[in-house]
């Protein structure tokens, strides 16, 4: 029997105290830095959707400049630009000119809209990116959000909805809402595309709008919309409503915004500006700057 030390220098490998100390430090570490990663990559993502919301409202006043401030309406059969909508004659003004051609050379069928995405309308904070939509009827049953023309941005119909013009921008396009964020996918079993050849016997598709009145003729369940009244003027029709913060796919309201990011909800303004209403916003404040021309004095956002 051998019973020599070993002199060679070398030893035999660590002991399981040590590895259990490594590991330990190591998960310690990553606890550090797991807060941190998340942080980073929620910038990074909030900084994408502000700058898509920033692009639409740029494409939109480039619009506007070709057509002496007029810009088309975000539903169907609008008498200057026909059946195409908002987004769809937005299209080239964002770099997606041929898919715009598709529309315009009338292709305008479920088969071929509902597998259009364009990464410029999907928010990558939106939670709702991701699932699926049973409750749809065909052909939307099986599709997932990168399949379907969703968008996570909807219109702000008290501006969009019938021959919109930058002069109807009384309240100054500073004061108002272009856009604001809204889950894209199976909110409460409701889907938005940025497509506007829906119609209210499609089970759970619904235009990329929100704010519409009864008179529009919103499919259920219906928006809530803004009424403001007296000095300082007082939402009635919201009663208290503004938005909702970071809802669950199954608690999210499609009759309203729906915040994705934990600062606030992403708006963008007439003037091409990307402004966040914080959580507690006042509904006077909120749906003040919903109405175009309403003549409201905004207090602080």
């Amino acid at each position: 029997m051998n019973t020599h030390p070993d002199t060679t220098g070398h030893r035999a490998g660590f002991t399981l105290i040590e590895l259990l100390v490594v590991i330990a430090i190591i998960a310690v570490l990553l606890a550090l830095l797991l807060p941190a990663v998340q942080k980073v990559r929620q910038a990074a993502a909030l900084a994408q959707s502000q700058n898509n919301i920033k692009q639409i409202g740029l494409g939109f006043h480039n619009l506007a400049s070709t057509h002496e401030g007029q810009l088309p309406s975000h539903w169907p059969g609008d008498a200057t630009f026909g059946r195409m909508g908002a987004y769809l004659w937005l299209l080239p003004y964002v770099e997606q000119g041929g898919l715009h051609a598709v529309f315009r050379d009338g292709n305008l069928n479920l088969d071929t809209s509902s597998v259009q995405p364009v990464r410029l309308f999907v928010n990558p904070l939106d939670a709702s990116i991701g699932t699926r939509n049973p409750d749809a009827d065909p052909p939307f049953k099986n599709y997932t959000p990168d399949r379907l023309s969703a968008s996570s941005y909807a219109l702000n119909a008290q501006f969009w909805f019938e021959s919109p013009h930058l002069r109807r921008l009384t309240d100054g396009t500073s004061h108002t809402f272009w856009l604001a964020e809204h889950y894209a996918y199976k909110c409460n079993r409701t889907s938005f595309l940025y497509l506007t050849i829906v119609s209210s016997g499609w089970q759970g598709i619904q235009p990329a709008m929100f704010a519409q009145t009864p008179h529009m003729g919103r499919p259920l369940p219906g928006d809530y919309y803004p009424v403001t009244s007296g000095n300082p003027p007082v939402s009635t029709a919201a009663n208290g409503v503004t938005f909702q913060m970071r809802p669950t796919i199954d608690d999210c309201d499609p009759r309203q915004p729906n915040a994705s990011y934990s600062g606030g909800l992403q708006v963008g303004m007439a003037d091409g500006s990307v402004r966040i209403v914080r959580p507690g916003v006042s509904p006077a404040v909120f749906w003040g700057a919903v109405t175009p021309a309403g003549g409201e004095v905004l207090g602080d956002w």
